[in-house]
This record gives structure tokens, C-alpha cells and sequence, in this order.
């Protein structure tokens, strides 16, 4: 073998080599693209030198054709395998240039197939010798130029730009260090190789062309370069094998439930702390249906679950409760977090569920549940209860601060008694204005606190920002203008009791605390890490639903239900209509002494304007009105100023004479409805409804029912 031919043979050898070790790296790793058009490119450079041997060698015109169509068919490709491994390795965000060069390429190939005498030559005239200085002969083809040969040298120019403008951008991309090695490697195989071929055809330089040797440099510059990934890879695999064990480890020690679901539903591991949690062994759960763990009530429906999440139908749950039974038959409640994991980028290849154990704290709402349910059923037989309370009150309190004579005032003092003497947390409910921080107070008062502290706090009035400061306090230093060390108002109020108006209008993250304080009964000022013990009651009020508030995110249900162990409902004024003039001569006589007037009589159609008007800010509107009513008068007769008489006015329209004209069966409704608003809807009795009609109770109830007449 001669030293020409061994050249090319072993030019042909590691180029070969250097693509099946591609193509084996893109084998494993199908999102290597990069791999690919770079081992297409080595297999073309192998086949092509040891094509291009053989032709040199050929001594027949009919033999050395074929051999050279061959030739240009891999050349062809290995441009256009070029072009997409520049593409590729330069991160280009241009698609076109590759896609443009591979049709040009394509054509050429085509032509080159199909022509007689191939792409380069519109007709080979012979073979011309050429004698190396080794002494050894080669063979060359002389002829005519093929005009489709054009198209060729465009894609190759095409090809050279985008080469360069690529090379440019991965540079600028932040990649300097190989973007200059990759325009090196271009030079020398694209340069150079153009300027041989220019020399030999002015006949300066000696045949063959050695283009195929100028891609070696490419080649192993380029195969060093992605090896170089490859080991990167390895480093980050190993890497990735350390990160997991130690997550295992982590996963194994942990003090909560963590499962593994794989695509067929079965477990593909547990931590000990679930073994030890339910008494199973790792061989009882491992590589077992997940669903034999799970209540029979309940297996069903996680089964459909199951199988809409891991199909990728549904989305997974970030938390969940879930029920599992454990080895003994016991059921345990967990709340899971739950994660799909995936292998190889296949999504929904199974389930990671971290979970906490929370069975003591469900049993311990179902209790609580219960409770409440009994106290509201209490609270509702009491309701529905005709009872008196009037004579008791009057000898068993001296709630000075709260005026009313009603059924639904008398019925909140009863339940201010019934709860004052215990430390129970008291929850206020009612409209603005009816009076809850006096019911409060009052509550405080009857107490063994009353000689302590009573401290209100307005929920609203506190920026959101500063309630944690306000409630719990802060040390010097904790934020910005904090200088000095603030006590909060629970530890103002220890030994008494707090007052959190409004609750409702708390921040969720003050929620958390404020409940931790209920139940720890001690607190940690902003900025510090000392734990203060605190003994304070807490009663709270909002003008809210809570429940839904509750039921929308807007107030945590742990807290609630905290706040909500004994409930006080604070009727509206225009429910208790029998207090208004009480309320109106208390109200008068304050003024009386704070204006230094002397107002004493009020007339009935200003006291039946008051009665009868709906007082949708309560007792609190009906105390404004008042104060400016004293104000204004001149006399000792209270008369409404006159941006207040639309109260009268709208109360004591006169009807005109069509409306005076009504059915029997109409005014026998309007006068059975206003008799019911006057005694409060009390039906028996000395003042009842059925006394003042002169009607048997219970014909009067069947009026009431015929005449489909609620109450409010």
C-alpha cells in the first residue's frame, strides 16, 4: 500500500470512528441533534475518502465516472450534513439558511445522479495522469463544465455566510472561547480548502485536492468539544446520584408520610416513617396495589383519580386528604402534598406524596362540630321558647350602660349572664351600630376579670402592616423605627380581658399567630425569639358572616371555630322596636346635661317617626340623629332638624283617597300585620296580639297562616 492510499484510508478510519461514537451518544440521548448531523458528517467524510481513492486509482473513463458520481453524492450530503451541525452547534435562532443550503445541495445531488458525466462535467473528454513525487500515477477527469454546477458553488457560498454570521451570533451569545476555536476550524477547512482548489486549477499548486484532509481538523476540534459535554454529563450524572441519595436519606428520616405511585397505581416506595405509622412491613406495601391501603368506601373514586391524573387528563392536587388503613384496621387521616414525577421526559409516570399525619386534629374538629351543633340547637329551642325575662333581669343585673326592655335585648343579657363567669371565648355578632362593644364590656364587667384590664382593639382602624406590632408587640431594632421595646395589647390586657372589633378585617398571616396565642397561651414579640406567657380572655365581634368568609378563604376555619365557642347575636334595632323610646328619653336626658339644654317632651308624631323608620345604622344612627335633634332645638320640644324630616315624612305620608279604597280581606291583613309589629309579634298573654283583636290564639294563628304574614 502506498503512503497516498494509507493517507486516505486512515482518514477514512477516524472519521468513521468519530461518527458511530456519535451517533451512539445520540442513540442514548435523542434531543442531541447536534451529534447527529455531526456523525452524518464524519460517515460522509469516511465514505467519500475511501471512494475517492478508488477513483484515483482508475485507470478506465467508463470505471472513474460512477466512482466520481458516488463522490460528489457524499460531498453533497456532507454539506448539507455541515450546515445543520453549524445550525445546531452555534444555537441559531435562523432556520432558514440550513433549510435553504439542504434544497440547494438536494437539487445538485439530483442532477449529479442523473447527468451523464455528473454535475462537474457536461461531457469528460478523458483521464489525465498526474505523477506524484512519490513516483506513484493518479488519475484525473478533463472535460466540458456542466453549467447546473452553479447551483452547487451558491449553496456553498450560501453556506460559507451563514458559517460566518453564525459564528458571529454564538460569540455574542456568550460563548467567545468556542466561537473562535469554531471560526478557526471553518478557515481551515472551508478557507483552505477553496484556496488549494483555486491553486491547482491556475495550475501553481500540485493535485489531488486534499479537501477531505482539511475536515480532520474540523472533525477532532469538534469531537473534542462535544465529548467534552459528554463529560460534563457524566459529572452532572454523578452529581445527580449524590443530590438523590442524599434526598433519600432525607425522604427515610423525616417525621412525615411519604409515598411513591407508579403509572400502574402500585407503590414504588415508602419511607419508614409510614411503616411505623401504620405497622405495615416494607414488603406488605412495596410494588402493591396503592389502593389496598386506602378505605373500600373510598377506592373507587381514587381509582378514577388515579387514573385522569397519571393519564395527564387532570391536573394533580397540591394538597389533598386522604384516609389510609393501617395494619391493624384503624383508619388514619393525612393531608398530601403530591407531585407528578417523570423519567425521561414522559409525563405522568407516577405520583410523590409527602404527607402529615392529622387524625388527632379531625377527631378533634369533629368534636368541636358536635359542640357547636349542640349550642346552636340550644340556642335555637331557647329562641323558639315564649319566656319572660323582663322580671328577672330587672332583679338580677345592672347593666346600667344597656337600655331595652325587649324580648331580644333581654334574651342577650340572659346569655351575657350565662358566659360571664366562665373564661370562654365569647364571639359577638351583629350590624354596625347595635351595640357589640357594650355587650363586650358588659361581659368583662359580670367577670372575675372585671378589676383587671378591658382593652379594645379596632381591626380596621390598625394598618395591616403594623397588627402583628399592635397585638403582640416588638423589640428595638425588629423594623424600621422601632427603637424603643412596645408592649402589645394582649400583654396590656393580661389578667383581663381583650376586645378584637371587627375580627373579620384581620390579615390572614395575623390570624395564624393570633391562633397560636389561643391555644399556646403565650406569644413572641415582632423580632424576638422569647416566649411570654399570657392569661387573657378574648371576645371578638364583626358585622360578617363569617362562616362564609370562611367558606370564600377570606378567615381560616381553625380560627373561627376557635373564636366561635359561645356565640352572641345582637338583634338589629328595627327588631326591637319596644326599645326606641326608651333609647330616645336615654339619649335626650345624656344630651340634656353634655349641651346644657333642657329638652323634655317629644311629640307622638316625632317618637312614631322614630319607631316606625328602619335604622339601618341601628342604635348608633338613632344617637346621631338625637345629638343633633338637642342640639338644634330652641325649646323643650324635640323637633327633627330639617334635613332629618324625611324620617317623619316618610313614615306619615298621607294616602290619597284611591288608596284609602281597599279590599276587606286587605285592610283585615294591614291591621292583624301593624297589631303583630306593635306587641312584637307576641301572639298570647296579657299583651298579645290575640287580647288586643279580641280573637282565640289559635284563630288568630290560622289568620296569620291564611294571610301567608312571616316574621321578619
Amino acid at each position: 500500500m502506498t503512503l497516498f492510499s494509507f493517507a486516505f484510508i486512515f482518514l477514512g478510519s477516524i472519521c468513521f470512528s468519530l461518527g458511530f461514537l456519535h451517533l451512539l451518544i445520540f442513540l442514548r440521548r435523542r434531543d442531541l441533534k447536534i451529534d447527529l448531523s455531526f456523525s452524518l458528517m464524519a460517515f460522509a467524510i469516511s465514505f467519500s475518502s475511501f471512494f475517492e481513492i478508488w477513483a484515483f486509482k482508475t485507470e478506465t473513463l467508463s470505471a472513474y465516472v460512477p466512482l466520481l458520481k458516488i463522490t460528489l453524492v457524499l460531498q453533497c450530503l456532507l454539506w448539507i450534513s455541515f450546515a445543520w451541525f453549524v445550525y445546531y452547534f452555534t444555537r441559531s435562532a435562523k432556520r432558514w439558511p440550513p433549510i435553504l443550503i439542504t434544497v440547494l445541495y438536494a437539487l445538485a445531488l439530483t442532477i449529479n445522479i442523473f447527468s451523464p458525466d455528473t454535475i462537474l462535467f457536461r461531457e469528460v473528454v478523458d483521464l489525465q495522469s498526474y505523477i506524484m513525487k512519490s513516483g506513484e500515477t493518479i488519475y484525473f477527469a478533463n472535460g466540458h463544465a456542466n453549467p447546473f454546477r452553479l447551483i452547487a458553488d451558491i449553496a456553498w457560498i450560501i453556506l460559507l455566510l451563514f458559517a460566518v454570521v453564525a459564528c458571529i451570533g454564538f460569540g455574542r451569545k456568550g460563548s467567545p472561547r468556542q466561537a473562535i476555536v469554531f471560526g478557526i476550524t471553518i478557515f481551515l477547512c472551508l478557507g483552505l480548502g477553496y484556496l488549494h482548489g483555486t491553486l491547482i486549477d491556475l495550475e501553481i499548486a500540485d493535485p489531488p485536492y486534499l479537501g477531505s484532509f482539511l475536515f480532520l481538523p474540523l472533525a477532532l476540534v469538534m469531537s473534542f468539544s462535544l465529548t467534552e459535554e459528554v463529560v460534563k454529563a457524566s459529572h452532572l450524572s454523578s452529581e445527580i446520584k449524590s443530590a438523590e441519595s442524599r434526598w433519600r436519606n432525607l425522604l427515610e428520616n423525616v417525621n412525615l408520610v411519604v409515598l411513591g405511585i407508579d403509572h400502574d397505581k402500585n407503590v414504588f416506595y415508602v419511607n419508614s416513617f409510614f411503616l411505623e405509622l401504620t405497622g405495615y412491613e416494607r414488603s406488605d406495601i412495596l410494588n402493591h396495589p396503592f389502593l389496598n391501603i386506602v378505605p373500600e368506601k373510598d377506592q373507587k373514586r381514587m381509582a378514577a383519580r388515579l387514573e385522569e391524573v397519571l393519564g395527564g387528563q387532570s391536573s394533580i392536587l397540591s394538597e389533598r386528604n386522604l384516609s389510609v388503613v393501617t395494619r391493624s384496621g384503624e383508619q388514619r387521616e393525612i393531608i398530601f402534598s403530591n407531585v407528578l414525577v417523570s423519567n425521561s421526559g414522559i409525563s405522568g409516570t407516577g405520583i410523590l406524596s409527602i404527607g402529615r399525619d392529622i387524625s388527632e386534629q379531625v377527631l378533634a374538629e369533629t368534636t368541636r362540630d358536635v359542640a357547636i351543633q349542640e349550642l346552636e340547637a340550644l340556642k335555637k329551642n331557647l329562641e323558639e321558647e315564649n319566656i319572660s325575662l323582663r322580671a328577672i333581669m330587672q332583679a338580677d343585673h345592672d347593666f346600667k350602660e344597656i337600655v331595652g326592655k325587649s324580648n331580644g335585648i333581654l334574651y342577650v343579657l340572659s346569655k351575657v349572664q350565662q358566659v360571664a363567669h366562665t373564661d370562654s371565648t365569647v364571639l359577638i355578632l351583629g350590624e354596625t351600630g347595635t351595640g357589640k362593644e357594650l355587650v363586650a364590656r358588659a361581659i368583662h364587667q359580670e367577670s372575675q376579670r372585671s378589676e383587671k384590664p378591658f382593652v379594645r382593639v379596632n381591626c380596621t382602624a390598625i394598618p395591616s402592616d403594623l397588627v402583628e406590632s399592635e397585638l403582640f408587640g416588638h423589640e428595638p431594632g425588629s423594623f424600621t423605627n422601632a427603637i424603643n421595646l412596645r408592649r402589645g395589647k394582649f400583654e396590656l390586657a393580661d389578667g383581663g380581658t381583650i376586645f378584637l372589633d371587627e375580627i373579620s378585617e384581620m390579615p390572614l398571616e395575623t390570624q395564624a399567630k393570633l391562633l397560636n396565642v389561643l391555644q399556646e397561651k403565650e406569644l413572641e414579640r415582632v423580632g424576638g425569639s422569647r416566649t411570654i406567657p399570657v392569661d387573657v380572655r378574648v371576645i371578638s365581634a364583626t358585622n360578617r358572616d363569617l362562616s362564609k368568609e370562611v367558606a370564600e378563604g377570606l378567615f381560616r376555619a381553625d380560627l373561627y371555630y376557635r373564636l366561635n365557642v359561645y356565640p352572641v347575636t345582637i338583634p338589629p334595632l328595627r327588631e326591637r322596636k319596644d326599645d326606641i323610646p326608651l333609647l330616645v328619653q336615654h339619649f335626650i336626658s345624656l344630651f340634656n346635661k353634655k349641651f346644657n339644654k333642657n329638652v323634655d317632651e317629644v311629640p307622638h308624631l316625632v317618637m312614631d317617626s322614630l319607631v316606625n323608620y328602619g335604622w339601618p345604622g341601628n342604635v348608633r344612627e338613632l344617637q346621631n340623629i338625637l345629638e343633633r335633634a338637642v342640639i338644634t332645638c330652641k325649646g323643650s320640644n324635640l323637633i327633627l332638624p330639617g334635613e332629618l324630616r324625611s324620617i317623619q315624612n316618610n313614615n306619615h305620608k298621607k294616602p290619597d283617597v284611591e288608596s284609602e279604597l281597599l279590599p276587606l280581606a286587605e285592610v283585615e291583613r294591614q291591621h292583624i300585620l301593624r297589631t303583630l309589629q306593635k306587641t312584637g309579634w307576641q301572639i298570647s298573654g296579657l299583651k298579645g296580639a290575640a287580647r288586643i283583636l279580641k280573637l282565640n290564639p289559635s284563630t288568630l294563628r290560622s289568620r296569620i297562616k291564611k294571610l301567608d304574614l312571616e316574621r321578619p
